[in-house]
C-alpha cells in the first residue's frame, strides 16, 4: 500500500485550521472562508518547516545544510522531509508546540 504522506499531513492541517476558524466563531461566507482557510496554511507551514529546522540535532543540521549545499533547489521535498522526520521525538515536540501556540495566537486576535 503506498501511502501519500504529504496529502495526508495536507489535509490534517486543513482540518486543523478549519476548526481554528470554527473555533474563533468568525461569520464568514465560503469565500471568505477559503482566503482565511489558505492564509493561515500558508503561515502555519512557514512556521512548521522553521520549527523542524530549529529542532534539528546537529548532526541531521548538518546533513541538510550538506543536502541543499549539493542539490541547493533542486532538492525535493520528500529528501528535506526525510532529514526532517528521522528525528521524529524532536520534530514531534516543535511541531505540537508550533500547532498550539499558532492556535493560541489566531484565538486570542481580535476578529
Amino acid at each position: 500500500m503506498n501511502v501519500d504522506y504529504d496529502k495526508l499531513n495536507n489535509e490534517k492541517l486543513e482540518a486543523f485550521v478549519l476548526q481554528m476558524i470554527a473555533d474563533k466563531g468568525l461569520a464568514l461566507d465560503e469565500e471568505a472562508k477559503e482566503e482565511e482557510k489558505d492564509k493561515l496554511l500558508d503561515s502555519l507551514n512557514d512556521k512548521l518547516d522553521e520549527a523542524m529546522v530549529n529542532a534539528l540535532p546537529e548532526d541531521k543540521a548538518e546533513k541538510l545544510n550538506d543536502l541543499l549545499d549539493e542539490k541547493g533547489d533542486e532538492a525535493t521535498e520528500r529528501e528535506i522531509h526525510a532529514l526532517l522526520y528521522s528525528s521524529t521525538n524532536e520534530i514531534n515536540e516543535a511541531i505540537d508546540k508550533t500547532m498550539n501556540a499558532f492556535r493560541e495566537e489566531y484565538l486570542k486576535e481580535e476578529a
